[in-house]
């Protein structure tokens, strides 16, 4: 649906709009709703973020599929310094010392490395989803700032045309002084009006350019699609449990349980195995073996408190998930409410509200060239025609943000 130009007076106001119309430069970068998921791939900086998340989270698999290393030594006793190159007293020993791990650590760690991976995983997309709707959102405020200032335009066109048939008319005294100072300026605020919709379009513009990481072409961008249809929406039930923020906070009260388990295995004790060769300055000839084991006492502490904190954050997470469950339900309901009525807001002013005031404004300025109008019926006429048109653009705009919310709480890719 494309919110149509202003229909002005044909006698008056056509060699205007098609005077507006050519010396308006096509748009050197036009943006569609198709490109935004490609360019927010490319671009967005919070993506971005997100996938260097993901890849840290990555090297955290690598680093829970470490095993400990073992320990080399080689000590040596019997120096004496008034015989330094006589090494056949020395006692050497060669030594080597592996923990090993038990409770199966490693395997409690890469469980808990792999959930927070795919949380990672998951919170990269719950990013997307989010800049896709703040990115489409701001799409449409551009396009509403695009609309509002074209009607600024449009409007300060008229005024000044209405302007100079009443100076027309004082000139062969057929209008009173007081009447003209009014309209010069009702034709001053038409066009501090058009100026401040200019100041608001480029605004808009810097709002999608920011999410888009395009601030240089800012200037130059353009929203090329026309409004969506406001058509019922689907009757969809939403499966919040597939939200990439639901599915996120799930994964991390995974990681949070598992977290429990791999805190209770450091109270099973590691063990450290050695083995050592040793040459002896009264045997050099017959090195002897030697194993070892060394086994730790918790004697000081024995890890209670990671146990009782693993609790705490598993509860935590239990609490963040049934938050986010109770949010996206709310947000979901909120933006159905919210798409139906200002689609139905948006309908009516588009298809009934808007063509009344056109038509009313003809009317109005026809009977004004012929004398049969006052000028404040002209200046009224005019400003309801504006403040209808900013309306209706206000109000598409907000209609097709909240149905790009409610598509956004389903976790939909497109518009309804």
């Amino acid at each position: 649906m494309r919110v149509k130009t202003l229909s002005l007076c044909l006698f008056l106001f056509a060699p205007t709009i098609g005077t507006v119309v050519a010396a308006e430069a096509p748009p050197a970068q036009a943006i569609h709703l198709k490109d935004i998921d490609q360019l927010l791939g490319e671009r967005n900086r919070p993506l971005l973020a997100a996938r260097r998340a993901t890849s840290a989270g990555e090297a955290g698999i690598e680093v829970a599929a470490g095993r400990p290393n073992p320990v080399v030594s080689l000590n040596s006793l019997g120096f004496n310094s008034r015989r330094l190159n006589n090494n056949n007293n020395l006692d050497t020993i060669l030594r080597i010392d592996q923990p090993i791990e038990r409770g199966g650590k490693r395997d409690l760690r890469l469980a808990v490395a792999n959930s927070l991976l795919q949380a990672n995983r998951s919170d990269e997309s719950e990013t997307l989803r989010q800049q896709r709707l703040m990115a489409i959102q701001a799409y449409f405020d551009l396009k509403a700032a695009e609309e509002k200032s074209r009607f600024a335009d449009e409007s300060a066109h008229m005024a000044r045309k209405v302007m100079a048939k009443a100076e027309l008319r004082l000139k062969a005294g057929d209008l009173s002084p007081a009447d003209a100072a009014r309209i010069k300026t009702d034709t001053l605020k038409a066009e501090s009006d058009a100026h401040q919709a200019t100041v608001d379009l480029q605004r808009s513009r810097l709002v999608l350019a920011q999410l888009l990481a395009m601030e240089s072409d800012s200037p130059r961008l353009a929203a090329a699609d026309p409004w969506p249809e406001l058509k019922p929406l689907p009757t969809n039930q939403p499966d919040i449990e597939q939200r990439p923020d639901i599915v996120a906070a799930r994964l991390r009260l995974e990681a949070a349980e598992r977290a429990i388990g791999l805190a209770k295995s450091q109270q099973v004790r590691d063990v450290t195995v050695g083995a050592q060769l040793e040459r002896a300055p009264d045997n050099p000839n017959n090195p002897t073996l030697g194993f070892g084991i060394s086994i730790p006492l918790f004697t000081g502490y024995d890890y209670r408190g990671e146990i009782r904190r693993a609790y705490v954050d598993r509860d935590s997470a239990n609490d963040e998930l049934v938050r986010l469950r109770a949010t996206a339900a709310a947000e979901f309901d909120q933006a159905r409410f919210e798409a139906e009525r200002l689609s139905e807001r948006a309908r009516q002013l588009y298809e009934e509200a808007l063509p009344s005031a056109r038509k009313a404004c003809d009317g109005v300025q026809f009977a004004f060239n012929q004398g049969a109008a006052s000028v404040l019926d002209v200046i009224d006429a005019r400003r309801s025609l504006y403040a209808i048109e900013t309306d209706t653009a206000n109000a598409l705009a907000d209609a097709a943000k909240s149905r790009a919310a409610w598509a956004a709480a389903l976790n939909r890719p497109d518009l309804p």
